[in-house]
């Protein structure tokens, strides 16, 4: 069984998916749509910290996966490899998970749900964002 993290991250990418249809959640409809999961507390908190999270920091995540997409439109990628590519960076920006611990599960999460490129491509870009986040001197956001 994933763990309780796992199951949030899952739940977080799911909902950002529905996002991407819908638009940007209200709180009472991120709640909601969480609920529509079979779910424990604790992984729908912490999906819906993410999410909230990635509501308020769209631009910068969204514009540190565009700069590590190299020659590939960001657009154009699959809507659970962005997904599962946002979750990530929430997590590697917040300083909560270690960033290589965001990264592997990204991977992982990739793997389960993506297509057959997808666990390759999601760590190509990430870990080209874990060694932009790491240079010394840099100020990690």
């Amino acid at each position: 069984m994933a763990s309780l993290r796992r199951r949030g991250r899952i739940l977080a990418m799911r909902a950002l998916c529905q996002r991407d249809v819908q638009g940007d959640f209200a709180d009472e409809g991120l709640v909601d749509f969480l609920q529509t999961w079979e779910e424990s507390p604790e992984a729908r908190a912490y999906a819906r910290t993410l999410v909230t999270v990635f509501q308020r920091q769209r631009q910068q995540v969204d514009d540190r996966i565009a700069a590590a997409c190299d020659n590939w439109d960001f657009s154009r990628v699959s809507p659970v490899d962005r997904n599962v590519m946002r979750v990530a960076v929430v997590e590697m920006l917040g300083a909560k998970v270690p960033v290589k611990v965001a990264l592997n599960e990204a991977i992982e999460i990739a793997r389960e749900y993506g297509g057959a490129d997808s666990p390759r491509f999601v760590n190509g870009v990430l870990d080209t964002i874990r060694k932009r986040l790491e240079k010394p001197g840099r100020k990690v956001d």
